[in-house]
């Protein structure tokens, strides 16, 4: 633990110590675990083994980092099923242009305004840190009444869910499991596919008589692909396409590099930049284009993404070659054409959506340009058939592709006698499908008996720097989860 960031961590939960999630909450705050990034996560998976050793509980860590604790019955819960409590190592690591905060290294700082919690330039780790820390402090309360504990805690769940995917399920007990992912009360899940596409750069010289300019896009909200879907929010990469579309046939430009979002193809992308070169003497038309065009998104987001901002810089760093107009066409149809937005509403669940895509990244490499979409939907048919559109248009433009994960959805399997309880103990709190994708597929799949629910507490603003809790609902939640614990003893009644 790093001491000086610490102190600033308690002085944010400073008066909520009768909650000893908030303490954990800002312990594990302090200790990298950005997803993807190779052994980010062993410092996080070593603290809460260790926490949950010296708690005299029964643990074990496997080889991809997953650590699993038992903590027995209170006295009499013992003839009650066990139960799952499920939460995730890993976050997202997001962070505003301003911050030179390293996520490798650098503890997450936590602010506190109001009744709010939140990180300094950077995304909070909610997503799932208080999930986590809410299992930490059912681990230590041994005044808590509740039935056998199976606490697993996964990792690399917003890449590849490949803790999930990898845990030895002939040891997990449990038919039961509580995620503490995403705000009670969760009964069904979107799966996601993310498809990963390569176009080969070809390059020519920087035409005699021609200056370049980048183009800025940012100021966006950013967020969840899922949980924000229905917000339609401002995507980066989709703005600066729109931009360069509007140049062509007007101006004969050349694309020398692009990239946007964040790595993540589960955020909305906040930033995107080009540089481009063009004729010296058409500075003036191309300001022109690009600034009418802005306008005109601008206007469209006014009440959606108001932040959004555009920067034409003309003092730029030289480059020697250009991608050749080939590439950038292909390019263009690419980004143009690939599925991205809204598809289909859920009619089970009004206000949620059923199936959406997401142009995520767009990086260009030395020799070649890569570029990812994510796909949700709960129906697997509609998951696969917006995949087929990607790679039909991939097929048709000779771009490279593959799958870079695909995770199951969440199917509805409450008991009307789990039904009774939830509606006993969230009497205020409607059932929901979760617009985010879960681990919650991927042990239903593997337990093929189990019941899943996700009963966290809510965080808003996932995958973006403006993240936040709510520290009285965050509260109100922790008392309902021990409350449903509790009231586990009626299950059977």
């Amino acid at each position: 633990m790093k001491g000086d960031e610490q102190m600033i961590n308690y002085d944010a939960i400073q008066g909520l110590e009768e909650r000893s999630f908030w303490k954990h909450f800002a312990d594990i705050s302090v200790i990298p675990r950005g997803s993807g990034v190779p052994d980010n996560q062993k410092g996080i998976s070593n603290y809460v083994f260790s926490f949950i050793k010296g708690l005299g509980l029964e643990v074990y860590q496997d080889d991809h980092l997953n650590v699993v604790a038992r903590k027995p019955a209170s006295e009499g819960y013992e003839d009650e099923p066990t139960v799952m409590l499920q939460a995730h190592l890993d976050m997202i690591c997001e962070k505003e242009l301003y911050t030179s905060h390293d996520f490798k290294k650098d503890p997450i700082r936590l602010i506190r305004e109001g009744d709010t919690i939140m990180a300094d330039g950077t995304t909070l780790g909610a997503d799932d840190g208080i999930g986590v820390a809410f299992i930490m402090s059912i681990l230590e309360d041994n005044s808590l009444k509740h039935p056998d504990i199976e606490a697993v805690f996964t990792t690399d769940e917003e890449t590849d869910m490949g803790g999930a995917f990898n845990l030895d399920y002939s040891k997990i007990k449990s038919r039961l499991i509580l995620n503490l992912d995403t705000e009670a009360i969760g009964v069904c899940g979107s799966g996601e596919l993310e498809l990963e596409m390569t176009l080969p750069i070809k390059r020519e010289p920087v035409r005699k008589k021609s200056e370049l300019c980048r183009i800025k896009i940012a100021g966006l909200k950013g967020g969840h692909s899922g949980m924000n879907s229905m917000d339609e929010r401002g995507n980066a990469i989709l703005i600066l396409t729109r931009l360069l579309l509007a140049m062509q046939n007007r101006v004969d430009f050349r694309l020398a590099d692009i990239t946007g979002g964040q790595g993540m193809s589960s955020a909305f992308a906040r930033n995107s930049t080009c540089v481009i070169s063009y004729p010296s003497a058409h500075r003036e038309d191309v300001t022109r284009i690009l600034e009418d065009e802005f306008a005109v998104v601008k206007k469209e987001l006014e009440r959606r993404d108001p932040g959004v901002k555009m920067d034409l810089i003309y003092e730029v760093e030289v480059y020697d070659q250009v991608i050749d107009g080939d590439t950038q066409d292909k390019l263009l149809d690419l980004l143009t054409i690939l599925p991205d937005g809204l598809f289909s509403l859920n009619r089970e669940f009004p206000g949620a959506m059923e199936s959406t895509s997401n142009i995520g990244v767009i990086e260009t490499r030395e020799d070649e340009i890569f570029v990812t979409i994510l796909i949700r939907s709960f129906l697997p048919g509609k998951k696969y058939f917006l995949l087929r559109k990607a790679v039909r248009l991939c097929e048709l433009l000779g771009i490279s592709h593959k799958i870079g994960r695909d995770l199951p959805h969440w199917e509805y399997s409450v008991s009307e006698k789990l039904m009774k309880i939830l509606n006993d103990v969230y009497p205020d709190t409607e059932f929901h499908a979760s617009q985010g994708t879960l681990e919650s597929g991927i042990f239903n799949m593997n337990i093929p008996d189990s019941t899943v629910i996700s009963l966290g507490s809510p965080y808003y603003e996932a995958h973006s720097p403006s993240e936040y809790l709510s520290i009285a609902e965050t509260e109100d939640y922790w008392d309902m989860l021990i409350g449903f614990l509790e009231r586990l003893k009626d299950q059977d009644k």
